[in-house]
């Protein structure tokens, strides 16, 4: 028989670091702590799994499947099927060649400094606790002290609100119009208090009604006029006033 047909009945030897990790790891587990696992049954849709019965009869196609492999899995790109079965069914050696990743160490590393941050900041916090306490209950009394002087603030701007409206255009020119009204009853009452004496009347009585009388009348219409002229000064706004009430 040639030496061609002879290694074509052979079947594949695993090479010699294969056999050396294997005896390596068959050394553990006499172990009590170790144990081997069943392996889940594997589903997944990309990339899809080949073998003897279904490979594709186009070699390109499984050039590509190939490199599609080499690109999810480029770790295990290098790794002879033993290998991948021994990853496969012990737990520490997988979880050994995930923490031997770059990404995962490099995760690691994150993942520390964030954590030394977090405790840089935390200890930052909490030795200004005490002093930031301190800040908080004197905003406190200052906000205290700021909401009573507000309050004084509107007790004495209402004051001098109150003390305006004697002084307003509206009650200036209602109290014009009161004493107009006034010298008109006056003048009126004069007239028929004159008018109502039965007796006869002297000269110098007729003088003093007349001066009388006459004076009355000059005053209401003087006042009359101010105060028409006053109300129509206020009502186009030309007649500056005080307010009634404060916007708080």
């Amino acid at each position: 028989m040639s030496a061609n047909s002879s290694d074509s009945a052979t079947p594949n030897r695993p090479t010699a670091a294969t056999l050396a990790l294997a005896r390596e790891f068959e050394a553990k587990t006499t172990s009590p702590m170790r144990r081997q696992v069943e392996l889940p049954l594997y589903e997944s849709r990309f990339p899809e799994a080949i073998n003897n019965y279904n490979l594709p009869d186009d070699r390109r196609a499984i050039e590509e499947k190939v490199q599609q492999l080499h690109e999810q899995f480029p770790t295990f790109a290098n790794k002879s099927a033993d290998d991948l079965e021994d990853l496969l069914r012990f737990e520490d050696l997988f979880q050994a060649h995930i923490d031997g990743l770059e990404q995962v160490q490099l995760m690691r590393t994150l993942e520390y400094e964030l954590r030394e941050e977090n405790e840089r900041l935390a200890e930052v916090n909490l030795s200004a606790e005490d002093e930031l306490r301190k800040m908080r209950e004197n905003v406190a009394e200052l906000q205290m002290f700021a909401s009573s002087l507000t309050t004084r603030l509107y007790e004495l701007v209402q004051e001098h609100l109150d003390m305006q409206k004697p002084y307003s255009p509206l009650v200036l020119l209602q109290r014009l119009k009161d004493e107009f009204r006034k010298m008109d009853g006056e003048s009126e009452q004069l007239a028929n208090e004159f008018l109502d004496k039965s007796e006869s009347v002297e000269a110098s009585e007729c003088e003093e009604f007349v001066r009388q009388y006459k004076q009355l009348r000059t005053k209401y219409h003087s006042m009359e006029s101010r105060s028409k002229i006053a109300e129509t000064a206020y009502k186009s706004g030309t007649l500056a006033g005080v307010p009634m009430t404060m916007d708080r």
